[in-house]
């Protein structure tokens, strides 16, 4: 869907305090290609708000962005008897997006609207040479080849998305439209993925269509033929649209994805990687009778199931919609109630530039799972007694990170307080930190400290399992290391860092050390130093107790280590 407010993007770089010296601190958008959190759009234009652009985003730990302002050709060609092509409002919504974000970007001739760049009832372009010669400039202007790039481009663009929720009837001609889009995109830049015009999820009058039979019904119509006629070609990644309320409706997403993959098989797409670039969940009481009030807490917990179920099942990305702050349309329906702050408006809102609840669930769900192997995610408990339970491994650590949850509502016998006991087993620490993944207050509005907005227990292991009891609220689970003192060796280097756990002081001493950076919970980096006297004392006795991250960089390489301050 096309966001009708065509809002401007803006970005504030952040720096970072070194031993005494200010340095910036560039993180490469590539080395997070891999990672699936993203949003539709990740940045923010709203009149009186502070942060607006992408610091938000890059503050919870957005990895991609795709921008509410699809590339199209009448905008960039306004008149189709000049050749001139205007790329000065994309040049300033892609080049504004920080390096640490990807971008996904829509490309198309025109939107829903008519603007008379198509053919009548058609997808398809009026003159497919200059429709293509279009598509060949705005890729190769922003895929940072060094060949006619814009101007002081440092983020390229390599994904790219044709059109948006297409339909096969009426009008007609996408398939082709996808083809000489895509031909056109890989004859600039042959690297770049293309997406096909995500799924559009069906809406009755009682809301979303999550029952896949229905779905289905409906994609057999206006989805089959275009995959009949494109016939395994033209497409690199297949896009799924997925929303609904927080009362289940994100493992209906499982299903239906089970018959798509086989329909994909059918039609010779059967190894394509499958996103998920429109995904929403709500707070609030939106307008219509389809979508009863729904809390803060149950839009948290949502959103990280959203996530986590999905990607057990082999969604690669994820992108809620539409936008980090609410307003879409801006009716007060269900879409300008999926955002993570409030913009000022609409009913149940609690003043313009509040966070909700899931801003800082997302964030801490980032700090948690980012650098995990993503194709590698264990189902232990699929929906036992309503128990949902999910086995995460970073790839740098190896260390293993559980998620888990109680679908209390399909419970008929559930009444609040009410638990069920978990176990997990080949745990190899002798100590579990469990983390509540949506913070203890009622509302994001009470949050002054993310490091102490969420709950966090100790639990002793027992030959290698761990029970503990489940409640509403989603949980992360954690090997606590803590010893009296940790001892690294690195390729011969030997690191100290002692006590742990520590009452807010601590030393660190080793051989060779050149860098320290300590990283909360959050995976906010709270102090950088150059190092150039040996044993350093660290003091955080003015930090919040909690979970900290030393980041030691040597001679010959990287070692992090979770410290504990109590």
């Amino acid at each position: 869907m096309l966001k009708r407010k065509q809002k401007v993007i803006a970005f504030v770089f952040g720096i970072f305090l070194f031993a005494g010296e200010i340095l910036p601190i560039t993180v490469f958008a590539q080395e997070f290609e891999d990672s699936p959190f993203g949003f539709h759009p990740a940045g923010v234009h709203q009149p009186g708000y502070a942060n607006n652009g992408l610091s938000d985003a890059q503050n919870i730990g957005v990895r991609w962005h795709r921008p509410p302002i699809y590339a199209f050709w009448f905008i960039v060609q306004p008149d189709t008897g000049d050749t001139t092509l205007d790329f000065s409002m994309y040049d300033q919504i892609y080049g504004t997006v920080p390096t640490s974000i990807n971008i996904l970007a829509n490309i198309a001739p025109q939107g829903h609207i008519d603007e008379g760049y198509c053919k009548p009832g058609s997808y398809l372009p009026i003159d497919s040479a200059k429709y293509v010669r279009f598509v060949k400039a705005t890729v190769e202007r922003y895929d940072g080849d060094g060949i006619d790039d814009m101007p002081g481009l440092v983020n390229p663009i390599k994904y790219w998305q044709v059109g948006n929720e297409p339909l096969a009837t009426t009008p007609s001609g996408f398939a082709q439209l996808q083809r000489i889009t895509y031909q056109a995109i890989k004859d600039a830049c042959p690297e770049c993925k293309v997406l096909i015009g995500g799924t559009l999820q069906p809406m009755t009058s009682s809301g979303f269509t999550v029952d896949a039979k229905e779905y289905l019904n409906w994609f057999s119509i206006f989805y089959e033929p275009i995959l009949t006629e494109l016939n395994g070609n033209y497409v690199n990644i297949f896009d799924l649209h997925w929303y609904g309320n927080a009362t289940g409706d994100y493992r209906y997403c499982g299903a239906v994805l089970d018959s798509l993959k086989t329909i994909l098989s059918e039609y010779n797409f059967g190894e394509i990687p499958i996103w998920i670039t429109e995904m929403g969940s709500y707070s609030g009481d939106p307008n219509g009778p389809a979508f009863s009030y729904q809390s803060e807490r149950q839009q948290a917990g949502d959103y990280l199931k959203r996530f986590v179920f999905p990607l057990s099942v082999g969604i690669k990305k994820v992108f809620p919609a539409f936008g980090l702050m609410e307003g879409f349309i801006d009716d007060d329906s269900y879409f300008d109630h999926t955002g993570l702050i409030y913009n000022g408006e609409g009913s149940n809102d609690l003043g313009l530039g509040v966070k909700k609840l899931a801003y800082f669930s997302y964030k801490l769900m980032t700090s948690k799972l980012e650098g995990s192997i993503w194709n590698n995610i264990l189902t232990l408990i699929d929906g036992t007694d309503n128990v949902y339970a999910y086995k995460f491994k970073k790839a740098e650590s190896g260390e293993p990170v559980y998620v888990a949850w109680r679908d209390c509502f399909d419970d008929s016998i559930y009444t609040t307080g009410d638990s069920s006991l978990i176990t997990l087993t080949g745990i190899s620490s002798n100590q579990v930190m469990v983390t509540n993944a949506v913070p203890n207050d009622t509302s994001g509005i009470y949050i002054t400290n993310f490091n102490t907005a969420f709950s966090i227990d100790t639990l002793t292991v027992s030959g290698g399992s761990v029970s503990f009891y489940l409640k509403e609220v989603p949980v992360f689970i954690e090997d606590y290391n803590a010893t009296s003192v940790s001892e690294i060796n690195l390729t011969g280097e030997n690191i100290r860092i002692y006590p742990n756990p520590a009452k807010g002081i601590f030393t660190i001493e080793g051989t060779m050390i050149q860098k320290i950076e300590l990283i909360n919970i959050g995976g906010q980096i709270i102090k950088q130093m150059l190092i150039k006297d040996e044993p350093l004392i660290i003091d955080l006795s003015q930090q919040p107790k909690g979970i900290y991250f030393v980041k030691v960089t040597v001679d010959k390489g990287v070692v992090t280590k979770k410290i504990v301050v109590k």
